[in-house]
């Protein structure tokens, strides 16, 4: 049973106490809280109380306004915990085991809107969670009530409590973990809102007994009109009768009840469980007659249509799959197999939020089944929970040893925890089973390489060109691949590879290949080629799909490091080894503020989104607001202008400067190179700032990537670069900290900015 000391649990309701208590009742079955509050004017005559629950009297609620600004104004006065957990009469918990600690990192929690697709979409009020912060921060006089309060608090004040006052809404896996409304699960969170729920979450004959107890506005609210249909698309009959009933009562004249009641008394008397003209439970959209029922009039078996939609699944067919999981699920609402299979389409769909409930309800299921175990993990690393992902893991490890994906995803797991010993051995117990495993390889080469083994590391790393995401499906050149052999007097050819922020790192490699006599030609990214033709010793650079000049052998040029044998003791660090083009500066430079009216200091916050860790890696502007509110700091902006959709949206960002430069990587480096100070994410950008020599605050998630190491504050590549790092998943508030702090020393006495300025033109 959940133990929650720091949260009340609440509601406010003055016209349907007896549900109202019901929900309480219902939220509180298997979960202490701190206190358990209703909110009321006068209980009717012989409505009992159960124990434990307080009675705080208000004044009537006669409207929906009156209920939103209780809750937005008055609600503070009542509670004393961390937070509150505040339901109305349609809404409770259903699933106390969904409860997750990370619930109470938030300040609001709701169910998600589907109908706003702009990631401001976490807010309904009927069943959420809400930290003493937030309604501390609501008495803030310029908000104000905007039709509900969810939306005034989510959407129309949003930006003002996230800016001014640092208040921490859910993500939408969270919020999906915690509850639904107008979506349905595909299993069943902490809690739920919405009357047109109730047949979801209540068997049939609860729900039919219950009917009576709703007043006659809620018989005719358009929630009841939806329920009543779900239970006739459900074939739950008897429930169907009652509230068809009820909705008569209170409207005697309402066609839609009369027809609904009229359909659902044959069918209950016809003994018939899916109508033909029914929408299929599948949730295909289509009648069941020409979907599951076209097999005909018996649906087959929960069994055969999973293993249907298994067959499916293998083959890629991610829709046919999933209605037959439902299917499956319709009938059998506990199907392991079709749950955690359903699980695992919402996480191959990119919503591991929604895939976790399902897997979890499998595990529970069936728990001597391996697979559901690693799959768990999965799913668990991919939301940031490396401690619980190596838990999974392990347990499918004890299930089944020789699994060698299973070992490779607990090194996964590890890694995402910074345990790289641990995973490196994992990564060595995947390829003792499976040696020709390429995945496991890479992923050994990384773990060591953060571990600073880079001997070690560099054989392993050649595993990339076997990785279906990084190998290049062009076919080598046809000279000799150079082995690392005497150099002298040949002409080598290396070719670029990954992201522009590799090729930066390794480029300066060019130049000790060249040292041993060798004529380099660098094949490179047509945005760098102009940048790499400032590096010494390289004899020409060549942008990647013009014609190559001729030359005696070739390498990558991210295995050019295993070539030379490179260790942490001999990477060349001299900076600067790129520089950006004179004339470029001399046009940045009469647009940014003189040197010394203030610090000027770059600002990049977001990457690739296309990279696969870009959701860790990457910030919101609205997170670095305090940063923007640095006295005596002018920001130049070094987002491309596609990544600055957001400037408008954070009042701090006003002042961004955004210089037309920046949309190219000259001109970039040109702006870089005139600036005391760049502030970036992990992007290409803090390898241009280090690769220039200028000051760089690099802003790290918790698991960075190999090249940053594990627990350092500098960096081995890049020795004008200062590393602060997440000391959780997603934590960025306390890094965010730190870089102000950083910038405020930058910002004191002169002495303390001279050696990050630079008096070169």
């Amino acid at each position: 049973m959940p133990e929650l000391p720091g949260v009340t649990l609440a509601c406010a309701d003055t016209a349907n106490h007896g549900l109202a208590l019901r929900a309480l009742e219902r939220s509180r079955e298997r979960i202490r809280f701190a206190r358990t509050l209703f909110l009321t004017d006068a209980l009717p005559a012989g409505l009992a109380v159960p124990a434990g629950i307080e009675v705080v009297p208000i004044a009537p609620l006669r409207s929906r306004d009156d209920y939103s600004r209780l809750v937005l104004k008055g609600l503070a006065a009542h509670v004393a915990t961390s937070h509150v957990l505040l339901v109305q009469w349609d809404g409770y918990v259903v699933d106390p085991d969904a409860w997750d600690a990370r619930f109470l990192d938030c300040d609001y929690l709701g169910a998600r809107w589907s109908w706003f697709g702009d990631g401001h979409d976490v807010g309904n009020g009927g069943f959420s969670l809400r930290s003493r912060r937030l309604l501390a921060a609501l008495q803030d006089p310029r908000i104000d009530l905007v039709e509900a309060e969810d939306l005034t608090i989510c959407r129309t004040f949003r930006a003002l409590l996230e800016t001014e006052h640092g208040i921490r809404f859910a993500g939408a896996a969270l919020a999906d973990r915690f509850a639904f409304e107008a979506a349905q699960p595909a299993a069943m969170p902490f809690g739920f809102h919405g009357l047109y729920n109730f047949c979801r979450v209540m068997p049939p004959a609860e729900l039919a007994a219950l009917a009576p107890a709703f007043s006659d506005a809620i018989a005719r609210s358009p929630q009841m009109a939806q329920l009543a249909r779900n239970c006739v698309a459900l074939g739950h009959w008897a429930s169907a009768i009652a509230i068809a009933r009820r909705m008569l009562a209170a409207d005697p004249g309402n066609a839609l009840a009369a027809a609904l009641l009229a359909r659902s008394e044959a069918a209950a008397a016809q003994g018939a469980g899916i109508g033909r003209n029914d929408p299929c439970p599948c949730g295909s959209g289509r009648r069941y007659k020409a979907c599951h029922g076209a097999l005909g009039a018996t649906p087959p078996s929960p069994d055969a249509l999973v293993a249907r939609a298994m067959a499916a699944h293998q083959r890629g067919e991610l829709d046919a799959a999933e209605r037959d999981y439902r299917a499956a699920l319709f009938l059998a609402p506990e199907h392991p197999y079709a749950l955690h299979y359903l699980g695992m389409i919402a996480y191959q769909r990119g919503d591991p939020g929604a895939a976790l409930p399902s897997l979890e309800a499998a595990v529970r299921a069936v728990p001597q089944e391996p697979e559901f175990h690693n799959n768990l993990g999965i799913v668990l690393a991919a939301l940031d929970r490396p401690v619980d992902a190596v838990a999974a893991h392990h347990r499918a490890l004890e299930l089944a040893p020789d699994n060698a994906g299973a070992w490779n995803n607990l090194g996964l797991a590890l890694q995402l925890a910074n345990d790289l010993d641990a995973a490196a051995e994992a990564f060595r117990r995947s390829l003792a089973l499976q040696p020709g495993f390429a995945q496991a390889r890479w992923n050994l080469s990384l773990a060591l390489l953060a571990a600073g083994r880079l001997r070690e590391a560099w054989p392993h790393y050649e595993a990339r060109h076997e990785v279906s995401v990084f190998a290049d499906p062009s076919p080598p050149p046809a000279a000799k691949r150079w082995d690392g052999a005497d150099a002298a007097g040949k002409r080598i050819l290396l070719t670029a590879e990954q992201g522009l922020g590799d090729a930066i790192q390794f480029a300066r490699l060019a130049t000790l290949l060249a040292a041993r006599g060798a004529r380099v030609v660098l094949q490179a990214p047509a945005p760098l080629a102009r940048l790499f033709r400032s590096l010494e010793g390289v004899d020409e650079v060549v942008p990647a799909g013009s014609p190559l000049p001729a030359y005696d052998a070739w390498l990558p040029l991210l295995s050019l490091p295993g070539a030379l044998a490179l260790d942490a003791a001999s990477i060349p660090a001299r900076v600067p080894y790129l520089a950006a083009d004179p004339a470029l500066r001399a046009e940045v430079r009469a647009q940014l503020p003189s040197r010394g009216e203030a610090l000027r200091a770059g600002l990049a916050w977001s990457g690739n989104p296309r990279n696969t860790a870009d959701r860790r890696r990457s910030v919101s502007l609205a997170t670095l607001a305090p940063l923007l509110r640095v006295p005596g700091v002018r920001w130049c902006s070094l987002q491309k202008g596609d990544g600055e959709d957001a400037v408008a949206g954070v009042p701090e960002a006003a002042a961004l400067q955004q210089l037309p430069a920046r949309n190219d990587l000259d001109g970039t480096a040109a702006i870089v190179a005139e600036l005391d100070v760049v502030v970036t994410v992990d992007t290409s950008i803090a390898h241009l700032a280090g690769a220039l020599a200028r000051p760089v605050f690099v802003m790290l998630p918790h698991a960075a990537d190999w090249r940053w190491r594990v627990g350092r504050e500098d960096s081995d590549w890049y020795p004008t670069a200062r590393l602060f790092r997440q000391s959780a998943p997603g934590a960025w508030g306390p890094v965010v900290d730190a870089v102000a702090a950083a910038l405020g020393e930058l910002t004191g006495p002169p002495s303390a900015l001279t050696r990050f300025r630079s008096d070169s033109p």
